[in-house]
């Protein structure tokens, strides 16, 4: 028989979901993207980094009002499926198989920073990519309530590595010429405003992390109060921290010379005695990309298992361990992330390929939020969150406003295979959740519960 998202456990608390949202946003972005960003904009990346955070605040807007007024069991894919259609579900459904191949990002990065200190990582970092990415794995088919212990245990350190890279580095920076043109022989802004703008969308995937909570909403002890909050709290405190490093990782040595390097390391030699840096590396940079892999690969599965449920993919997808856990849709994100590492593809690209498909999708879950106070009016006037249709519509325009300069961002400049790619997988996921539905095989369920 088929298991559906009410046989999930609900043992997630706030604290839990802070974790899980802090350490999604503290990975990739600080560890790795901030160096892909700091080619495109200079030392203004942490500029980069006020813009990223302040469109990612008006990105999480629908998951705020949504998580406030009913607990989508499905996570996204319940909010496809309620707010915009079913087809559009199951095209949702199928394009996040494509996204999870920004796991393998995280995988890379955790190998290159532990390289670093230990030769043997170095030298043969994609096997350990590949190995680190199976270890996570392997957490997450222990069950959700494990995954969150782990989880917590790294958060903390995390956040005690990145105030002490912060400290060290802040006395350290050229603060005499950060904000002229002379500082390392380079300008403020090495591209310009439009590097500026490009440095800053690309930077909202490090920033915009938090909104992943709502897929251990069927999992949450009391989605409605905590995932707002969690959200708010977390995108907020992570962006003050990083608008600081990022001030760190652009004013204390030149740009090229960090971006050779191709992480922070040499920057935290260049700050701290042996035993901080040790700690930074193993506890700040490994932990920060070991809890976004992590919480990664468990939000994933959420809304796909509960696709799989309503009859998109075949029923193994629906089979939970004995830890309640879909393992099969683990397996197949391992088997994708893989073939990504393995293909050697490059992580700029990678990270642009993903947060393309990102956009496209927030754009039209955007316009069916719109249609909450219809759908759920007296859930949604009990919201705490509850604003007026008026106020309601302007913020989530703002939203739509701020997702089409980012897919506009990301897109410029794109090689032609990463556009073509993007095209295919579209038009792959739409003519598949098409062909499923005439089928028959698919009822799609409303996943819901009002707060």
């Amino acid at each position: 028989m088929a298991n559906t998202v009410q046989d999930l456990r609900r043992t997630l608390k706030r604290g839990d979901l802070m974790s899980i949202a802090v350490g999604q946003i503290i990975g990739s972005g600080v560890m790795v993207m901030s160096i892909v960003a700091l080619g495109m904009t200079g030392r203004s990346v942490n500029i980069a980094f006020v813009i990223a955070a302040i469109l990612t605040c008006f990105g999480a807007l629908p998951t705020i009002y949504l998580g406030s007024t009913i607990r989508l069991l499905g996570g996204i894919y319940s909010q496809a499926a309620i707010f915009v259609g079913e087809r559009f579900a199951g095209y949702y459904s199928v394009v996040q198989i494509f996204s999870s191949m920004s796991q393998a990002m995280f995988a890379t990065g955790l190998a290159s920073y532990l390289g670093s200190l230990v030769p043997v990582v170095r030298d043969n970092q994609l096997i350990f990519g590949i190995l680190f990415y199976i270890a996570f794995v392997i957490l997450n088919l222990m069950g959700t309530d494990k995954m969150a212990k782990a989880q917590q245990f790294m958060f903390y350190l995390l956040v005690i590595a990145l105030i002490m890279f912060t400290a060290f580095g802040l006395p350290k920076v050229h603060w005499a010429g950060y904000f002229g043109n002379e500082l390392f022989d380079a300008p403020l802004f090495s591209n310009g405003i439009s590097g500026l703008l490009e440095a800053a969308s690309y930077l909202t995937f490090a920033t915009g992390g938090a909104t992943v909570v709502v897929s251990f909403s069927s999992e949450c002890v009391n989605p409605t109060k905590d995932i707002p909050i969690v959200v708010i709290v977390s995108t907020v405190a992570v962006a003050v921290l990083y608008a600081f490093m990022a001030t760190c990782i652009g004013g204390i040595l030149p740009a090229p010379q960090v971006m050779e390097a191709g992480n922070l390391s040499v920057i935290a030699l260049e700050i701290m005695p042996a035993p901080c840096y040790y700690f930074f590396i193993i506890c700040g940079a490994c932990f920060a990309l070991g809890t976004t892999l992590n919480s990664s690969i468990g939000s994933a599965i959420k809304p796909l298992f509960a696709a799989a449920a309503d009859g998109w993919f075949p029923v193994v997808f629906t089979k939970l361990n004995k830890n309640k856990v879909p393992y099969a849709w683990i397996l197949t994100f391992a088997a994708v992330n893989i073939v990504a590492l393995v293909s050697g593809m490059n992580i700029s690209m990678l990270g642009k390929l993903v947060l393309f498909i990102g956009n496209v999708n927030s754009f039209i879950l955007v316009l069916g939020a719109m249609k909450l106070p219809k759908l759920f009016p007296e859930a949604w006037a009990k919201s705490p969150f509850h604003v007026s249709d008026a106020v309601l519509k302007g913020s989530l325009c703002c939203t739509l406003a701020v997702l089409a300069m980012q897919a506009y961002m990301n897109c410029k400049g794109q090689p032609t295979w990463v556009l073509i790619a993007n095209a295919c997988m579209f038009i792959f996921a739409w003519f598949y959740s098409g062909a499923m539905l005439k089928s028959g095989k698919v009822h799609v369920t409303a996943n819901y519960e009002l707060a």
